[in-house]
């Protein structure tokens, strides 16, 4: 790595982590242990949730059904608008000065390893230079993984009956369900390697929250 990119890497303007993950691996707890964090709260930050990244598209999805363009078109408007803050920021000399107090990092819950790995229409291809974008935005991505013993506890047995009946979709037994649910986890290591971007992998099978996030943190970037 050359001086002139470390240098960059260790005094930012805009910082990036993605949390990726199958359902019940600890992603909404995680990010709020994330922005709970001391070192978190520190800087100004921009924070999205699920519901911003993926689950607006749901109502479509139900009433018309989704194409492409309409994954694709989420997942720009967001990284659109963090490039145009990059933008902004580099059009001034705070970094070049050691300045700190205009950094923006910016934590996603889910974004295109989710779109990939939820929606049959979509693929890699599809998100690559997404990808390669938010590789220029200074992004990581975490993803959180769990064994089949407990996909099968939190994904089934600690969900209400509603829940059940939706999972009916993936599998009639709970075998059906955690092998589905495995093959997602499994489609999600493989985009690890294929993405421009550093990832973590962290197993949350038995793992103390509080930890989790210190680890997280730490990848994220040592500046905090």
């Amino acid at each position: 790595m050359s001086e002139e990119v470390t240098s960059m890497l260790e005094n930012w303007n805009i910082s990036g982590l993605i949390l990726e993950g199958i359902s019940g691996t600890g992603k909404t707890t995680i990010l709020h242990a994330l922005t709970r964090s001391e070192r978190f709260i520190q800087n100004s930050a921009i924070v999205l949730s699920e519901h911003h990244t993926q689950r607006v598209l749901e109502r479509k999805e139900r009433e018309e059904g989704l194409v492409v363009a309409d994954n694709v078109q989420l997942l720009e408007q967001h990284v659109s608008y963090l490039e145009s803050l990059r933008d902004r920021l580099h059009q001034m000399d705070w970094r070049q000065n050691n300045r700190t107090n205009m950094r923006v990092p910016y934590l996603l819950e889910r974004f295109h390893f989710t779109h990939v790995c939820h929606y049959v229409h979509m693929s890699w291809p599809d998100v690559e230079e997404i990808d390669c974008r938010l590789a220029t935005l200074n992004c990581k991505v975490c993803l959180l993984t769990m064994d089949k013993a407990m996909i099968e506890q939190r994904v089934i047995h600690e969900r209400d009956a509603a829940w059940r009946n939706y999972l009916r979709r993936y599998g009639e037994t709970d075998e059906e369900i955690v092998d589905y649910y495995a093959g997602q986890q499994e489609m999600m290591c493989d985009l690890c390697a294929k993405s421009a971007l550093d990832t973590l992998i962290v197993d949350t099978t038995g793992t103390d929250i509080s930890r989790s996030t210190e680890k997280i943190m730490d990848f994220w970037s040592s500046a905090f």
